[in-house]
């Protein structure tokens, strides 16, 4: 717990700040302001509206003020998942950190690149933010064992996601969500599906949804249910050549969850 003892319940910030508070954890002062700084006095801010974590409230290179009320991750210079210098205030999600789930941002501009995890997102990432003009780069180039996500994900795509591997499947559990926004898009080398598959056996549910080489000109979500069942919505060529042939899947084959 941290305790917020001052008088005027406002704490200043340099640019490239980030404070986290895990779910669990207590700041003891709801109201709290967490305001920017430079030489020229202070800047934006935003105020702690609860007590309680999960928050995060991050100073961007440019002074802006983001606040969530999760534990999030914002990247801020284009490189890999792992690597600490790609996220605000130096440091890279974890096991540790990210137990109660995590979300990560990727700001306008950057290009956030999957390469390092080997095919296999491992962490408890509830949510993926690509914002206008940012880049998700999925995948490891040269791999044919296409990404899998371990765990239920919300993709928000309003920037390019880049698939970049050879060869394999986007490997999703049941609660996971695929969105692109109008202005968002999809692209890759290679004809690429969607795979929904149960975490707890390994086995493929249904058949792969095709996505293709781009997405673009329009909205795309497919909506994955509890039970692997899945929706597709939005007005990009790519939901009426689903729907033509799978609009709802489900049932299990005997094939292996592996993103290959």
């Amino acid at each position: 717990m941290i305790e917020d003892q001052t008088s005027n319940k406002n704490f200043l910030f340099p640019s490239n700040s980030i404070m986290t508070i895990l779910s669990g954890g207590r700041f003891a002062a709801a109201g709290t302001i967490l305001q920017t700084y430079n030489s020229n006095g202070p800047g934006a801010s935003a105020t702690l509206s609860s007590a309680s974590g999960p928050f995060t409230c991050g100073v961007l290179p440019d002074g802006s003020v983001q606040s969530y009320n999760s534990v999030t991750f914002i990247a801020i210079k284009s490189g890999g998942f792992t690597s600490a210098g790609t996220f605000l205030g130096g440091v890279a999600p974890s096991s540790d950190v990210c137990s109660a789930g995590c979300a990560i941002r990727v700001a306008a501009g950057i290009m956030l690149s999957t390469a390092d995890l080997n095919g296999v997102m491992t962490l408890s990432i509830n949510s993926i933010y690509i914002s206008l003009g940012a880049t998700l780069q999925l995948g490891t180039p040269g791999s044919s064992n296409g990404f899998k996500f371990s765990s239920a994900i919300i993709l928000h795509i309003f920037g390019q996601m880049l698939f970049v591997a050879s060869g394999g499947n986007i490997m999703l559990p049941p609660n996971s969500n695929f969105d692109i926004a109008a202005g968002g898009a999809f692209s890759s080398s290679i004809s690429t599906n969607i795979q929904i598959f149960n975490p707890l056996t390994g086995l493929n549910i249904g058949s792969p949804q095709i996505l293709g080489t781009s997405i673009t000109g329009g909205t795309f979500t497919l909506s994955v249910g509890e039970s692997g069942s899945f929706q597709l919505n939005g007005t990009a060529a790519a939901v009426s050549n689903n729907s033509s042939s799978n609009s709802t899947g489900g049932g299990s084959s005997n094939s292996t969850g592996s993103a290959s």
